[in-house]
């Protein structure tokens, strides 16, 4: 302790006089700066590999592969640019603002030339495809991982980080809203299968927005937190590491993330076939989509409170809790209506929604932690490794989707599906998330250390070595 003492002492946090206090504008900002990223995001997650196989040809399993690879070679690039983004000065406009500007033009065109088809020969046509996602991953991931590290910086109050991670999770309802109800029209356009020019049309339109979401973001958002480093002070990979690993609250918080992003993304993934083949009911996919939306915004007056009264870890275990036995009782029952399962996905969603809302202001306590165990202020860094657990996670869940449906009986050349198929989704899409919450729910519970009276004594040590 008297180590990790004498580390904090070696940096002083400048004053930093007529800086407003933190605000609604902060909120708002940083709101958009989601929307701005995640325009793009839901976009591929859920209309890429139909580019793929649907306009340019290619068949499921080699854009599946495109995708998997893409996703591992920006995950291990999350870490890299963390840990440069850790190790450059903090400027005048502050460390993690002006990327919001420097990586807007990039990551967007790149985005619009991710659904750009070019009338290529067959192998290029791979190439292509392979070469613009990558790309667009590395460009996406420079201005993510400074994005998500500025709210560790707007501010130090858990209640005020609270704010920031519900209108960050509010910026993501808005995106997902936009893309769910504008994209489908634009890419079918009038007729019932997909078009090129669709595709490229909404990807120009999420650019502009995107592009004056990062600009707002930039303009209402403020750093009040900024550490800088002695000219002296080099990098030491060892201790940093060190400290990732004595972190448990990072630990937690990653391991929490994964079994959530497992859920999460196997019901989205699955839910199509769910309505398509088990209750044969396909009209109702957009509005089970839309239900689980209205869950998180019915949880978002509620998170603060909650915090206020129990603190983040205690509240994300109460919608976890709720998640688990919600979901296990889907599991167990025989749901034949699509509305009871609505009915019963809306709570469950609900009990999710307490966890998705306050990760982001649980990995800026992190990040905190980490500081308190190395003396170091390493937000890129921690937020990367935490990025890179959460991208495995969305990985898995692709996967494991694809498997699990495979497994069940699933055959995508029949139009109607066996009753043992049909079943074998059911459960797929109720057992998998319980399991996942389950894991998230322990997670928080025995690993996650940062209660509501830790934080409280984590910021006042912090405070105490002028680092806060």
């Amino acid at each position: 302790m008297e180590q990790t003492a004498k580390l904090l002492e070696k940096t002083e946090a400048p004053a930093i006089q007529g800086i407003r206090k933190f605000g609604i504008r902060d909120k708002v900002g940083y709101m958009f700066g989601d929307v701005g990223n995640d325009l793009f995001f839901t976009l591929i997650s859920g209309y890429l590999m139909l580019f793929y196989t649907d306009i340019y040809g290619i068949s499921a399993a080699t854009a599946g592969m495109i995708l998997l690879v893409a996703r591992i070679l920006d995950a291990l690039f999350d870490v890299a640019w963390g840990a440069y983004v850790d190790s450059r000065p903090v400027g005048a406009k502050g460390k993690f603002r002006p990327y919001l500007l420097y990586s807007a033009i990039p990551v967007t065109a790149f985005g619009i030339l991710t659904f750009t088809y070019f009338p290529v020969a067959a192998g290029w046509q791979v190439f292509l495809a392979t070469a613009t996602y990558i790309i667009w991953g590395l460009a996406y991931s420079t201005i993510n991982i400074p994005y998500g590290s500025l709210a560790s910086v707007i501010t130090s109050d858990p209640v005020e980080r609270t704010s920031l991670s519900t209108f960050r999770t509010m910026g993501a309802i808005l995106a997902n809203v936009f893309i769910m109800t504008v994209a489908p029209i634009i890419i079918f356009g009038s007729g019932k299968t997909p078009t090129a020019n669709g595709f490229v049309t909404i990807a120009i339109i999420c650019a502009v927005l995107a592009i004056i979401c990062y600009l707002s973001s930039y303009r209402l958002t403020v750093e009040r937190i900024r550490t800088v480093k002695p000219a002296s002070e080099k990098v030491n990979l060892l201790i940093t590491v060190k400290g990732l690993f004595k972190n448990k609250a990072l630990l937690g918080i990653m391991l929490a993330s994964f079994g959530m992003m497992v859920s999460l993304m196997v019901v989205s993934a699955i839910t199509p076939y769910l309505f398509k083949d088990y209750f044969k009911t396909p009209g109702l996919i957009s509005i089970a989509g839309l239900i689980g939306l209205g869950s998180a915004l019915l949880a978002m007056p509620l998170v603060s409170p909650l915090v206020k009264k129990y603190g983040k870890k205690e509240s994300a275990v109460i919608g976890l809790i709720i998640a688990v036995v919600i979901n296990f009782i889907m599991f167990v029952l025989p749901i034949t209506s699509p509305y009871v399962y609505i009915g019963f996905y809306f709570v469950s969603s609900f009990g999710m929604a307490f966890l998705n809302i306050l990760v982001w202001a649980m990995v800026s306590d992190c990040i905190d932690y980490q500081q308190f165990i190395t003396g170091k202020r390493e937000e890129g860094t921690v937020y990367s490794v935490y990025s890179l657990v959460r991208k495995i996670g969305q990985g898995v869940a692709g996967g494991l989707g694809g498997f699990a449906l495979v497994a069940v009986g699933y055959n995508s050349g029949l139009q109607i599906q066996t009753e043992e198929a049909a079943i074998g989704i059911k459960s797929l899409i109720t057992l998998i998330p319980a399991l996942g919450s389950l894991i998230a729910l322990v997670a928080i519970v025995w690993i996650y250390n940062l209660s509501k009276q830790r934080l409280v004594w984590l910021n006042e040590q912090l405070k105490n070595n002028n680092r806060l």
